[in-house]
């Protein structure tokens, strides 16, 4: 969802970049947010609802295309973009995005915290997400995979 979305305001000419799990940012600043909520339905077909929300209140001077750019088309373009999206993923999973994502990574190679409930989990430098979409950290002790929706990334 997040190189789809990133894809869509790039075109637009806007640079911006991703921040593990699930916000796109622009100048250091959250530009917008991704939820995805998923469950199986009783006869055990999965489905997924997905919620994206995108700081359309920004000044002008930090988004002149936002103020000037129609707002249908902005979510024409998303919801088209979306939908090629989707029906890539659907047939290949998410490896093919990886080199995607990881080109628009935030803060690659930079000090990061992985917060649970406020508290440290995890230290190192962002060094992009795996083939599954799992963040990876460099550590001290090496590698490290995470996964997991109740945490918060932050710069060291």
């Amino acid at each position: 969802m997040g190189v789809a979305l990133a894809e869509t305001v790039a075109s637009l000419d806007v640079p911006v970049q991703l921040k593990w799990p699930n916000d796109l940012m622009k100048d250091g600043a959250k530009l917008a947010g991704i939820l995805v909520e998923t469950g199986t339905a009783p006869d055990g077909t999965p489905w997924a609802v997905i919620g994206c929300g995108m700081n359309l209140a920004m000044p002008e001077s930090s988004a002149p295309w936002l103020a000037r750019m129609d707002r249908n088309e902005l979510v024409a373009l998303l919801l088209s973009r979306l939908a090629a999206v989707l029906a890539e993923f659907d047939d290949t999973g998410f490896a093919p995005f990886r080199d995607r994502w990881n080109a628009l990574q935030a803060w690659r190679g930079q000090p990061v915290n992985i917060l649970d409930n406020g508290s440290v989990v995890q230290q190192g430098l962002a060094a992009g997400v795996d083939d599954l979409g799992r963040l990876l950290l460099d550590t001290a002790a090496g590698r490290v995979a995470v996964l997991s929706g109740d945490v918060s990334l932050r710069l060291a």
